[in-house]
């Protein structure tokens, strides 16, 4: 509307000038040529005088939202108009409550306070918060975009599911991606089972199981330090051109790590996390307090590993304890791999392979 009324202004001097003449009518159409290049140097002034500070927490939590404040500040005598905020979206959500982030004005030496909140869509480090700044002069004739100076970074650590919500996740899945059942997941990091023998104590009856298998079943009395479960992770590269997809895959494995790691703490099962990067790494887990170490690794975990997890396993493999439970966890998991698992299941030794796909678990 305002590029019309310009051009109408324009249009009418021209015509002014052309047909009257004389001073006023030619001071008129100098000055509406003149407009575009005061309006440039506006749109630059504008840029140079405008102040915006940002204020976000340090680290946070996938998914978590978290406070975010905006700062803006008219330093200057000069009215300030047609200020946009543009924000990182890709990786981040951020929720306006506040009013719109489109046209502010600021009067000389106002300062301006925004309220609002951002939530990480992955784990890792990068900016957040205002991208870049669009300035609208006032007759609308020129916008211009500059990125912001200075970016402030946050480090989002990944989510932790619960084994319930892994499952529920899995159970989605396209089966053939994920061949073994995943009640699985839960019966495994359970205490081994065996069938019910007159004597033994009501208490030690696992009762949803014997439910399930229809007679009584109980838990065998194996000494803890005789179980362990293992964990490989795959951190090799993937291949995929889209930096946000790339990402939701690097997420997914790390997610449903933990998710074990997790839930085997809880029950207190020694684990162990086993992955590579320049070479193999392992951490053992048999507290809370191990298991966070481990948890705020993951927030920077580099997935720039040089064997596969299928060599990572074979590396493994003789390491890893006669009683030890086995899962190797990847993405877009080769067809090869598959069908070594299946072969090479040792008996006493379980080995459960896990593609946790592209989509979000």
């Amino acid at each position: 509307m305002k590029k019309i009324i310009y051009f109408a202004l324009l249009t009418g001097s021209i015509v002014l000038a052309s047909y009257r003449g004389g001073a006023i009518s030619w001071l008129l159409l100098y000055f509406m040529l003149m407009l575009p290049l005061i309006a440039l140097i506006y749109v630059q002034y504008v840029y140079c005088r405008f102040r915006i500070v940002q204020q976000v927490d340090r680290y946070v939590d996938k998914g978590v939202p978290i406070p975010y404040s905006l700062k803006l500040a008219n330093e200057d005598w000069l009215m300030m108009t047609g200020i946009g905020l543009n924000f990182y979206t890709d990786t981040v959500t951020v929720t306006n409550d506040t009013g719109e982030a489109d046209h502010l004005f600021l009067l000389p030496h106002q300062h301006l306070e925004m309220d609002l909140s951002l939530s990480c869509k992955y784990r890792g480090t990068y900016p957040v918060g205002v991208k870049s700044v669009s300035i609208t002069d006032f007759f609308d004739l020129f916008t211009i975009t500059y990125p912001m100076m200075a970016q402030i970074r946050l480090t989002a650590r990944p989510r932790l599911l619960t084994l319930e919500q892994l499952r529920s996740k899995l159970s989605a899945l396209d089966p053939k991606k994920n061949p073994l059942p995943s009640a699985l997941l839960q019966e495994q990091l359970d205490y081994e089972l065996r069938k019910y023998i007159q004597g033994d104590s009501l208490r030690t009856v696992h009762w949803k199981n014997s439910a399930r298998a229809g007679e009584l079943l109980v838990r065998k009395q194996t000494p803890q330090e005789l179980f362990e479960l293992v964990v490989i992770m795959d951190c090799t590269p993937f291949s995929e051109e889209d930096d946000l997809k790339r990402m939701q895959m690097e997420d997914n494995v790390i997610e449903a790590a933990l998710a074990l790691l997790h839930d085997a703490c809880l029950k207190k099962i020694k684990a162990r996390i086993v992955w590579c990067s320049d070479n193999i790494q392992e951490i053992m887990i048999d507290n809370m307090k191990s298991f966070d170490i481990f948890y705020n690794l993951c927030a920077e975990l580099c997935f720039c590993s040089r064997l596969t997890l299928e060599e990572l396993w074979n590396s493994y493999e003789t390491k890893a304890a006669k009683s030890s439970a086995l899962w190797l966890i990847g993405c877009n998991i080769s067809p090869s791999l598959l069908q070594k698992v299946e072969k090479n299941c040792e008996p006493g030794k379980k080995v459960t392979l896990i593609d946790t796909g592209t989509e979000p678990l």
